[in-house]
């Protein structure tokens, strides 16, 4: 009895199927027939990863043809640019110093390296987990630089080293935001650890799509000469730029819970018992606004927002005419800053939490029942049932288990924007001496106020 093997790849399309053709089991001559695959599927899988699309996500493919076409439009722009920088050096002009063109490059570049190093080591920490707002952020800077660049021909020589530099430093950003806001993007795409690959199929893309940028830029240049047409040009192209970075990062789904993310499930779990998934949310979520996981009172006559800190951010922190309170739980410290209709929260995570997700759970709680907790005042959130605003650790691990259950990623923590600070407490008699002196000691929790 004769049977069939088949290969086949991580998408189950097969490759080649073997039939024994005797039926034999010794001897027997197998036939082997491929699988025909045609010339343009051929061309298509060479810039796609292997497997696709069973090895990347489902957002994969709208980001990547966003960012083709804003590849595209920037490759035309940045020839546009690159030659009004040429023409501000002195090319072409017999009177300009080799010399002085040099020294507008070199301090360009200079001021730029310098940029590059200051702005990886006070923003990195935060790309990951705003990596969609940074991956924008990228292109603005780049056509800011680049509007810059179009200036450089009309100017004196000091004005002119000013734009360089400028253009410079608004380049240097660009290239730390793109490339690390990238990296995190890659890996969300990859599920089967072929980030490599993806990566390295990326760099295909972009150069089959600079090159043709190129070459419709190359045609450009040489037909366009006005430099009011320029302007308008370029105007154009940064508008269809931007509007296409704009709609590759809003495709994208990401599964980890930054601020702002955070914030929208939690309130939406809040107001309406609803768990949404990373879909829902990245259809809600702001691109440019909100970063901070703006919060609200269930009124919306309450409005601040929550930041991460050390133990003495909160205990220091007192300015003028605001309402103080001071919140002690087992996972973290947590201040309350009130004035009129505004408040600001600071948390200060206890040594041994991993996650920061629960602090800011309680937090996203406190500013929804805002209103409810002044007129008892704001210890009854750790005090009182609802609808106060007190959630049972069983009811937040329930939560937390249907986000996982809902494909949100936990693992990863995307809240803290800058270097995770924890707070180690020793022997509570001779570590808290402020707290043991507070007469308002209820169960565990502690809370000071200051008028």
């Amino acid at each position: 009895m004769s049977k069939s093997v088949f290969d086949i790849d991580p998408a189950g399309n097969v490759l080649c199927r073997y039939t024994d053709g005797h039926g034999g089991e010794k001897g027997g001559l197998i036939k082997t027939e491929k699988t025909a695959v045609p010339l343009a599927k051929a061309v298509l899988y060479a810039f796609l990863p292997a497997g696709y699309p069973h090895t990347v996500t489902d957002d994969y493919l709208a980001y990547q043809t966003y960012d083709s076409l804003q590849a595209f439009a920037s490759s035309i722009t940045s020839l546009l640019a690159n030659r009004a920088v040429l023409e501000g050096l002195g090319v072409g002009d017999s009177s300009s110093s080799p010399t002085g063109a040099l020294i507008l490059k070199i301090t360009g570049d200079t001021i730029s390296r310098i940029a590059t190093i200051m702005f990886a080591h006070r923003m990195g920490q935060a790309i990951e987990p705003e990596c969609k707002f940074y991956r924008f952020l990228a292109d603005i800077f780049n056509d800011s630089a680049q509007f810059l660049d179009l200036l450089t021909p009309a100017l004196p020589y000091l004005p002119k080293l000013s734009v360089i530099v400028s253009a410079g430093v608004l380049r240097a950003l660009c290239g730390v935001a793109a490339n690390a806001s990238k990296a995190s993007l890659s890996a969300h795409f990859a599920l089967t650890g072929n980030l490599a690959e993806l990566n390295a199929k990326e760099a295909s893309q972009e150069t089959v799509v600079s090159l043709l940028g190129m070459l419709v830029g190359t045609l450009v240049v040489r037909m366009v000469e006005d430099k009011q047409v320029v302007w308008i040009m370029m105007m154009v192209l940064a508008g269809v730029h931007l509007m296409m970075n704009y709609r590759a990062v809003r495709s994208v789904k990401m599964r980890s819970l930054n601020r702002q993310r955070a914030t929208i499930v939690f309130r939406e779990w809040l107001e309406h018992n609803t768990i949404l998934d990373p879909a829902q949310v990245a259809e809600r979520e702001s691109i440019l606004l909100r970063g901070r996981g703006d919060l609200a009172s269930k009124s919306g006559d309450y409005t601040g927002f929550c930041d991460f800190g050390s133990y003495g951010d909160i205990k220091k922190f007192n300015p003028q005419g605001y309402h103080r309170y001071d919140f002690e739980t087992a996972a973290y410290f947590l201040g309350i800053w009130h004035h009129g209709g505004s408040f600001y929260m600071r948390i200060a995570v206890k040594e041994g939490e991993t996650s920061a997700l629960s602090a800011w759970f309680d937090a996203v709680n406190h500013a929804y029942h805002f209103d409810s907790a002044l007129k008892d005042g704001l210890e009854s959130h750790y005090e009182n049932e609802m609808p106060l605003g007190y959630v049972s650790e069983d009811q937040k691990k329930s939560l937390f288990a249907a986000l996982a259950k809902k494909g949100w990623d936990l693992e990863v923590n995307a809240l803290e924007t800058r270097l995770p600070i924890r707070v180690r407490v020793g022997d509570a008699k001779k570590a808290l001496p402020v707290l043991e002196k507070d007469p308002a000691h209820h169960s565990g929790h502690q809370e000071v106020k200051n008028d």
